[in-house]
C-alpha cells in the first residue's frame, strides 16, 4: 500500500521519522567522545535547532501552536529526559539564547503601537493591578493553608512558611510576553485581545521586578527578623528599571536611525542590537532580566517614535521562526521534569488558584472598564504560561534559602512553570482563533 505523502497523516509520519533521524544523529555524535570546545556545542545546537524546527511543524499539524513543539523537543533532548544535550551544553546556550530573546522582547516592545493601547489603557492598567494583588494575596494564603504538601514545611514554625508562600504568591502573578508574542507571531494576530494580553503581560514584567525587591527582602525578615528590611534595595532596583528604559530608549533611536538612514540587511542590523544589549546589561552590572526590559523599551521606541516601525515589526516577523525555535527549545532543556513526582500536589494546589485568580481578576478587570465579551471570555488564559523572569525567581530562591527548603521551593517553581507553559501556549492559541483575531493567512505560515 502506497502512501500518499500529500495527506496530513503521511506529513506526520515523515517528520516523526525525522526527529528519529536527528535524535539518532545527536546520539551518535554525543557516542563518539567527549563534548568539548566549540565545535561540539556548535553541532548540538545544529541538532536541536533542526529538531524543534520539525517539531514545530509537526505541533501544527495537530493545531498546537510551533512553541509547544519546541519546547517539547527541548525537554525530551534536554539532559533530564534523552541527555542527548549535556547540562553544562546547554549552560553553554545561554548567551546565545539571551540574544534570541532580547530579539524577542524587541518585537513585543514593538508590538506596543500607542494608538492601539491607548484604547485599552483604563483596562489594561486595571487587569495589571488586579491580577497582582488577587494572585498575590490568594496564593500567599493557599500555600499557607496547604503547607502540609511540602515535606520540606514539615515542623517549620508560622513565619517561614508565610516566608515561602510569599515567594510562591510572587512567582504566580509573572508571565511570559515571549511566549504571548510568539503565538500572536505565529498567527498574525491583532485585534483587542491580543493588545489586551500583551500590555498587561509587559507591564506586569516591569511591576514584577519591583515586587522582587519588596518581596524577596521581606521573607528573609520574616525567617531571620535580625536582618531588617534594606530600603536601599528597593530604591537601586527602582534606579535600575529606570537606567534600562532610558538606554532601551536610546537603543531604540539608533535603530530608528539606521533603518532611515541606511536601510540595508534590518535584521542583520537589529541582530547585532541584540547582542549589543545582552553586552550592555553586562558592562552596566543589570541582571540578565534587564535586557528584556531595555529591549522591549527599544522596540517600543522604534515602533512609535520612528517612521521605520512597522517595517521594523515586519523585519523581525519574517526571521523570527528560528530564533523562537532555539529560545523555547532551550528552555525546554533547562526544565527538570523529574521534580514533579516528589512535590505534585503543591504543583497542582498552586497552578489551579492561580489559574482561577487569573479568570477572576482578568473578568473583573475588563467588566470594570467595559470591554467586550471576547476579552471577558477569553484574555485570562494568555497569562497562563510562565518563563523568563520567573525561571530566574527559581534560582535565585535556590541560591538563597537552601537552609529551609530552597531547593524543594524551587522544584515547585519548575513544575509550575512546565506545566504553565504546556498548557498555556495552546490555550492562547485558541482563545485568539475563537475571538476572530488571527489572521486569515496565518495557516501559509507553516512549511508543508
Amino acid at each position: 500500500m502506497a502512501f500518499d505523502f500529500g495527506s496530513v497523516s503521511a506529513r506526520r509520519i515523515g517528520r516523526l521519522l525525522t526527529l528519529v533521524v536527528i535524535a539518532l544523529l545527536a546520539a551518535l555524535f554525543r557516542g563518539l567522545g567527549p563534548l568539548e570546545g566549540l565545535a561540539s556545542s556548535t553541532m548540538l545546537l545544529g541538532f536541536l535547532l533542526l529538531a524543534a524546527f520539525v517539531a514545530g511543524e509537526l505541533a501544527r499539524d495537530l493545531s498546537l501552536p510551533r512553541i509547544t513543539g519546541y519546547l517539547a523537543i527541548g525537554i525530551l533532548f534536554g539532559p533530564h529526559v534523552l541527555r542527548l544535550l549535556p547540562q553544562d551544553i546547554v549552560e553553554g546556550f545561554r548567551l546565545i539564547n539571551g540574544v534570541a530573546l532580547s530579539v524577542i522582547a524587541l518585537q513585543a516592545g514593538g508590538e506596543l503601537r500607542i494608538s492601539h493601547v491607548g484604547e485599552r489603557l483604563a483596562n489594561i492598567l486595571t487587569t495589571t493591578v488586579l491580577q497582582i494583588a488577587l494572585i498575590l494575596v490568594g496564593v500567599t494564603a493557599a500555600v499557607f493553608l496547604a503547607s502540609g504538601l511540602l515535606p520540606a514545611l514539615a515542623g517549620q514554625g508560622h513565619r517561614v512558611i508565610l516566608a515561602v508562600a510569599l515567594i510562591f504568591g510572587l512567582v504566580a502573578v509573572a508571565n511570559s510576553p515571549a511566549t504571548i508574542i510568539a503565538v500572536m507571531t505565529e498567527l498574525r494576530a491583532r485585534g483587542p485581545l491580543a493588545d489586551t494580553v500583551l500590555g498587561v503581560s509587559v507591564l506586569k514584567d516591569v511591576l514584577v521586578l519591583l515586587l522582587i525587591a519588596v518581596i524577596i527582602p521581606a521573607a528573609v525578615v520574616l525567617v531571620e527578623p535580625a536582618r531588617g528590611f534594606d530600603l536601599h534595595q528597593v530604591g537601586e532596583l527602582s534606579l535600575r528599571i529606570g537606567l534600562a528604559l532610558a538606554c532601551g530608549g536610546v537603543v531604540g533611536w539608533l535603530i530608528g536611525l539606521y533603518l532611515e538612514k541606511v536601510a540595508a540587511q534590518p535584521i542583520l542590523f537589529v541582530l547585532a542590537a541584540a547582542f549589543a544589549i545582552v553586552e550592555l546589561t553586562e558592562v552596566l552590572g543589570l541582571e540578565s532580566e534587564f535586557y528584556i526590559l531595555l529591549s522591549m523599551s527599544a522596540g517600543f521606541v522604534v515602533q512609535n517614535f520612528s517612521i521605520q516601525g512597522p517595517r521594523f515589526v515586519r523585519a523581525l516577523e519574517a526571521n523570527s521562526l528560528p530564533l523562537y525555535a532555539l529560545f523555547f527549545a532551550v528552555a525546554g532543556a533547562d526544565l527538570d521534569l523529574g521534580a514533579i513526582p516528589v512535590v505534585w500536589k503543591a504543583g497542582i494546589v498552586i497552578i489551579v488558584v492561580r489559574a482561577a485568580l487569573m479568570y477572576l481578576s482578568t473578568l473583573l478587570g475588563a467588566v470594570a472598564t467595559g470591554e467586550p465579551p471576547v476579552i471577558r471570555q477569553h484574555a485570562w488564559v494568555g497569562f497562563i504560561a510562565q518563563a523568563g523572569v520567573t525561571l530566574g525567581l527559581a534560582t535565585i530562591v535556590r541560591d538563597r534559602f537552601a537552609d529551609w527548603g530552597g531547593d524543594q521551593v524551587a522544584a515547585v517553581i519548575i513544575a509550575m512553570i512546565a506545566v504553565n507553559q504546556l498548557v498555556g501556549p495552546p490555550l492562547f492559541r485558541l482563545a485568539l482563533l475563537r475571538g476572530g483575531e488571527a489572521s486569515p493567512d496565518s495557516g501559509r505560515l507553516s512549511t508543508r
